[in-house]
């Protein structure tokens, strides 16, 4: 389990955690699509109509505009966090856990690394897949039954043996 999320309500772990990942991309994208159709209307409405009837849906553009700004900046905060939890090869919780043992590394004198960080592209191939066309689409191929990760480590003793 990574976390539990109110918006899907379920838990988003290694099964579903690229659904929600995408999930999230859409919902930034819809946002950010509605925003540019409500300043195109705003501004289109405003150049051909000056009657009476278009200030009543100015206001309404208004309201809408400061209910869907922060909802975009709050969603591409999410989506950046995940990007980079993506790209690290940790959950939420990892990362919280992470913060200690860096803190206590730094304590005794020694470097932390995350275990499953395994660099950026074999990261992003183990949450959104193989096949870079499908890491857009919503469905969860996920690779391996979710109790065993590849680690740091597999190639360090991968290439240990084999010399």
């Amino acid at each position: 389990m990574d976390h539990h999320c109110n918006w899907i309500n379920n838990c988003v772990g290694h099964a579903n955690y690229k659904v929600f990942f995408v999930f999230v991309v859409y919902a930034v994208i819809a946002c950010i699509y509605s925003l540019i159709l409500l300043v195109g209307s705003l501004t289109n409405d405003s150049q051909n109509d000056k009657q009476h009837s278009a200030d009543t849906f100015r206001v309404a553009y208004v309201i809408s505009g400061l209910l869907l700004v922060p909802l975009s900046v709050a969603l591409s905060v999410l989506l950046g966090w995940h990007i980079y939890l993506i790209l690290q090869n940790k959950t939420t919780i990892e990362y919280h856990e992470g913060v200690r043992a860096m803190w206590l590394a730094e304590k005794g004198g020694t470097v932390y690394k995350h275990p499953y960080d395994i660099g950026a592209y074999e990261n992003l191939t183990t949450v959104l897949g193989p096949s870079i066309f499908c890491w857009i689409c919503p469905f969860s191929r996920h690779i391996g039954n979710g109790l065993r990760f590849r680690t740091a480590y597999d190639r360090v003793s991968t290439s240990s043996t084999s010399k």
